[in-house]
């Protein structure tokens, strides 16, 4: 069936800490569909009763999941919108719910050979930390059901930091995960069914690429860096695996750090 003969319903804002940002992406998709002739309309979630409520949906063909986090990014709309026979946008129940929740995610990763800073959770004292981070000279701390960048820190190492860290990050979704520090220069890759798109470098002018760089600074850097053939093919083959492993399809996106 053509795009042009589908009713397309974008379901966005949802009930998580990026309720701003799902709207704001969502409206200018619907612009973008609109102008180009397509029926589109915008379904603002505002609560878990209108996300589990079959009149909200009433008359699409198809769904285009905007909601971040909880509720969008975890399957549980999903889940609803296959009780309705909706078909939806991205990953299915399963890929979703390994790519959300960021402890399970590191787990099959390193199940399966796929370099991934070294971590722990569920610590949250220094002095329980492990010798491999108490050794470390900086890490990443974060909330493990979290997107955007939320509650993120990246610290020097010692009992005070990491106890204002940890602080940070239990204000959000999920519990804390340690990891070590890995310096470097910041790239994603896209997949879009079979294409593994060329590898972006981002570049931010905040200590990191968090939630101030991503959606309100306008200094920060896209660019696609040059890569050797045999590098630009391991890069890719890597992106698709360390997807795939997580049963994710369609499309989506693999951050890495080149060290």
């Amino acid at each position: 069936m053509k795009i042009e003969n589908l009713s397309i319903g974008i379901v966005c804002g949802g009930f998580s800490n990026e309720r701003e940002i799902s709207l704001k992406g969502a409206q200018s998709i619907h612009q973008t569909l609109i102008a180009k002739n397509i029926n589109s309309r915008l379904i603002d979630i505002k609560d878990k009763k209108e996300m589990h409520d079959k009149k909200m949906y009433d008359g699409i063909d198809f769904a285009l999941v905007m909601i971040h986090g909880k509720g969008g990014e975890d399957g549980e709309v999903q889940e609803f919108l296959s009780s309705l026979n909706i078909k939806f946008s991205g990953s299915d129940i399963l890929g979703l719910k390994n790519s959300y929740d960021k402890v399970l995610t590191k787990q099959i990763w390193c199940e399966n050979k796929i370099i991934t800073p070294q971590y722990v959770s569920e610590i949250f004292d220094w002095s329980d930390l492990p010798d491999f981070l108490k050794k470390a000279s900086k890490l990443v701390i974060k909330p493990s059901k979290e997107g955007s960048s939320l509650g993120v820190s990246i610290i020097k190492n010692n009992s005070e930091n990491f106890s204002k860290a940890i602080k940070h990050a239990k204000k959000y979704e999920g519990t804390p995960i340690i990891e070590e520090f890995i310096p470097g220069r910041e790239l994603t890759i896209s997949v879009l069914g079979d294409l593994i798109c060329d590898p972006i470098e981002i570049e931010a002018q905040e200590e990191f690429y968090n939630f101030e760089a991503k959606y309100n600074r306008t200094d920060t850097s896209y660019s696609f860096p040059i890569f050797a053939e045999d590098k630009l093919v391991k890069l890719k083959k890597l992106s698709k695996n360390a997807f795939d492993l997580l049963g994710c399809e369609k499309w989506g996106r693999v951050d890495l750090i080149e060290h």
